[in-house]
């Protein structure tokens, strides 16, 4: 689940990275920087008309700061894990009559960076004085959360 945080960043887009691929027009090779960009279309024309003959290669050259931040955008479009809180009602409602541990939350949440376990123990706190988890004992003794 923390993968996916790593995923995030290694899917974002570096503009030193997209200037060195826009440089590869100097040798012929159009559009590769586009294609780094999320833009496959005018990647292939780029590619197949040598940049517009090098004209829209030499204006991305100014459109790339843009680029790059466009595709960077759509990575945030998708958003990130849901909030701690939602996240430990879903797991409630799966979990059933059963319930949840501590333990199994900090397991099977996907928690924002830098979110310890006191965090999610304060959280569970929170939520069941809102009324929104019950706290019970299961057959071995263990703490459980669960939905009301």
């Amino acid at each position: 689940m923390r993968s996916s945080r790593r995923l995030l960043s290694a899917e974002q887009r570096n503009l030193a990275l997209a200037y060195g691929l826009w440089a590869l027009g100097c040798l012929g090779v159009c559009g590769v920087h586009r294609f780094y960009n999320r833009k496959p279309l005018s990647g292939v024309l780029w590619l197949l008309t040598f940049g517009f003959c090098f004209v829209g290669q030499l204006v991305d050259l100014w459109l790339m700061p843009e680029l790059v931040q466009q595709a960077n955008a759509s990575l945030l479009l998708r958003g990130g894990p849901p909030s701690v809180e939602r996240q430990l009602v879903q797991l409630a409602r799966r979990s059933g009559e059963a319930g949840f541990t501590l333990n199994d939350a900090l397991l099977e949440m996907d928690l924002p960076l830098g979110v310890e376990s006191r965090e999610v123990r304060e959280e569970i706190e929170r939520l069941l004085h809102a009324q929104l988890l019950d706290v019970a004992n299961d057959p071995r003794g263990r703490v459980i959360y669960r939905e009301p």
